[in-house]
């Protein structure tokens, strides 16, 4: 039997007057759809579904199921006794959905209540952590990123009671909706596999634990089995060390040495540090140095020229070097810990990091260590909810790993003059300088993993277009391309894929000379020009076309996919008026505000609707041209600028 037929997609709709479930399974693409209203009433037939799914131990599969359709189930499974008529149950279910969206609170159901029924769940929001503000993603964008044929959002309004003859187009999306999350749940397939396999290893449920979660639970795993079952949690809280203050004096690495008065101030005005505001300490640091600034922050050093380009040539050469996993050596070459978990951590936590490198980059595995080194020995150091905080260590790290690339930028400017320093960042530097003085440099970098016990990793690039620190592209010596922000094609799910025509077009021209237009109008896949927009909950989308002197308005869905046309109507977003605005016109009308004003949209919520030959390539030029000018603003520094 195939692995996936174990696993049932499903989606609730909830109004005042009908309720409707939907449920696929995965494998077999076998539907059924339940309605619960005064024209069909399916109680029996779903509750003995739900009865069935769970003795047979199926895995009902969903978005936000956990915090949404899983708590409506569960309360029609009490309800299910009082032998409602359809009508009534859809009204009860309906205000019990209503409840939780408005609590904005996950309801869950007691195992202790005989009349709840367990049906295992797999939430695909939860497992990709887009329960997170960070990441939070509607499955209508996901949609639109899978390049689906149609998008389609709810065809009526929260709320409203439902005519008898709209009951179908209600059905036709909840189907719609399901067979969206079956496709994402097979863009998800290897990651639902390696939680499988991980539940099944240590005899508990992580299929829909985020990949951090599991690296944190590896870990605590670990500390359990090596130092006691209480080493982590005591009377099911987390055990924490609380500093009142950080005295600097005492932090900084004796490694940390500086030759120059800009950096010697920096580490006087930290040794003198001695406070629990870690805010105050890092407001406002920086350090200017031969025209290059270094900021200084709470999470990590940054710095980088902008609108720059640089090219190696017959007499300049361009290197990036990185620290290998940087805050955890950091965390293993200086024994560092949470002082509730003793000096015993940092055996455990190196021989963690000894297997992650067992695996290959890229395989689940490595990235779950990776995510389980960096919580455990970093970012939950500083977690007021997890047993690893300890903020003396966050601060630790942090400080000390700018301060030790701020000696490692230092050294390589004042030994190498024909040095010029591009980018600074959290864990390495981007350099430029004339090659004879490659030896001279190698030299310098042993010499800092000497001192510091770190490792560096050299790229050398042949090109990189910088337009800021967070925005920028760089091809290695061996041709691969590098590509930071706006310069991206490759996004993760959560992120916005609108017009990645555009930065294609940019990379082919940086790299391979080709012409803007020439890319942009030869380019042949439709969802690469393809744009996504989703409106607020106060706002919403109209379509303006003007009839003379009268301006009018179609609506529109909430989330729309579109293209710039030459022939479209204006794309507008309406919005409620500004409240307690002294302007009393302001208080009474709506505002209209335009989308991508001077042109024209046509929309393609239906890919099919999609024309090339109504497309405005123009547009999509003068995007990539936006991205390319800031690139050449500042000529390319020589030699002689700095001799």
């Amino acid at each position: 039997m195939n692995q996936n037929q174990k696993y049932y997609a499903y989606d609730i709709e909830t109004f005042p007057n009908i309720f409707s479930c939907v449920i696929q399974n995965i494998d077999t693409q076998d539907i059924r759809v339940f309605e619960i209203s005064s024209r069909v009433n399916d109680t029996v037939k779903f509750y003995k579904t739900l009865l069935w799914l769970s003795k047979v131990q199926k895995i009902m599969v969903g978005y936000n199921n956990l915090g949404f359709d899983y708590p409506v189930l569960q309360h029609f499974i009490s309800l299910y006794s009082q032998n409602l008529d359809g009508e009534a149950l859809a009204f009860e279910l309906y205000k019990y959905a209503n409840e939780i969206i408005k609590n904005r609170s996950a309801h869950t159901y007691s195992s202790n209540n005989k009349k709840s029924i367990h049906i295992s769940q797999l939430d695909l929001m939860k497992l990709h952590h887009f329960d997170n503000k960070a990441k939070m993603v509607s499955l209508k964008t996901l949609e639109f990123n899978m390049r689906s044929q149609n998008i389609e959002d709810l065809p009526f309004k929260p709320g409203t009671t439902i005519d008898q003859n709209q009951i179908d187009t209600l059905l036709k999306y909840n189907l719609h909706d399901v067979l969206e999350t079956v496709k994402f749940f097979h863009h998800s397939q290897d990651a639902i596999n390696f939680r499988e396999e991980l539940s099944i290893k240590y005899k508990e449920n992580m299929m829909n634990y985020s990949d951090m979660k599991i690296g944190k639970q590896f870990f605590i795993r670990n500390l359990e089995d090596r130092l006691g079952n209480d080493i982590c949690f005591k009377d099911g809280k987390p055990r924490q060390t609380i500093r009142n203050f950080v005295d600097f004096s005492k932090i900084i690495f004796d490694c940390v040495e500086f030759k120059t008065q800009e950096f010697l101030a920096l580490k006087k005005y930290l040794m003198k540090q001695y406070t629990n505001n870690m805010k105050d300490v890092f407001r406002g640091l920086e350090v200017r140095y031969k025209d290059f600034v270094f900021y200084l922050g709470t999470g990590g050093l940054h710095g980088s020229v902008e609108s720059c380009y640089y090219e190696e040539d017959e007499t300049q050469v361009i290197y990036d070097v990185d620290v290998a996993s940087y805050y955890p050596s950091i965390v293993v070459q200086n024994k560092l810990y949470p002082e509730h978990l003793g000096i015993e951590f940092t055996d455990i936590y190196n021989e963690i990091r000894e297997l992650r490198f067992s695996y290959s980059k890229g395989t689940p595995e490595n990235k779950m260590l990776k995510l389980a080194l960096n919580a455990a020995g970093f970012g939950d150091t500083n977690n007021q909810y997890s047993p690893f905080y300890d903020s003396l260590m966050t601060i630790t790290i942090t400080t000390n790993g700018q301060l030790m690339l701020c000696m490692l930028a230092e050294s390589l400017m004042v030994d190498i003059e024909s040095l010029h320093l591009i980018q600074a960042n959290t864990d390495g530097l981007t350099v430029r300088f004339h090659k004879n003085s490659e030896d001279k440099f190698f030299s310098l970098l042993k010499s800092w993993e000497d001192k510091t016990k770190m490792e560096l990793e050299k790229i050398k690039y042949t090109n990189i277009w910088i337009r800021d620190v967070n925005n920028y592209i760089a091809k290695t010596i061996d041709g691969k391309v590098k590509k930071i922000g706006a310069y991206k094609d490759k996004l993760e799910w959560y992120q916005n894929h609108s017009a990645l025509v555009v930065p294609k077009a940019v990379e082919a021209y940086l790299i391979n000379k080709t012409p803007l237009e020439e890319f942009i109008k030869n380019h042949k896949e439709p969802f690469d020009f393809m744009i996504s927009f989703k409106s607020q909950r106060d706002s919403k989308l109209v379509l303006e076309s003007i009839d003379g002197l009268k301006k009018e308005y179609e609506s529109l869905q909430n989330t729309i996919r579109y293209y710039i046309s030459k022939d479209g109507k204006a794309l507008k977003k309406v919005m409620p008026p500004i409240k307690n605005s002294k302007n009393s016109k302001d208080s009474n009308e709506n505002r209209i505000i335009g989308i991508n004003v001077g042109y024209t949209i046509d929309i393609c919520n239906d890919a099919s609707h999609f024309s090339f030959d109504k497309l405005n390539y123009e547009w999509y030029i003068k995007e990539a041209q936006k991205l390319i000018d800031p690139l050449f603003q500042t000529k390319q520094q020589n030699l002689f600028d700095f001799i």
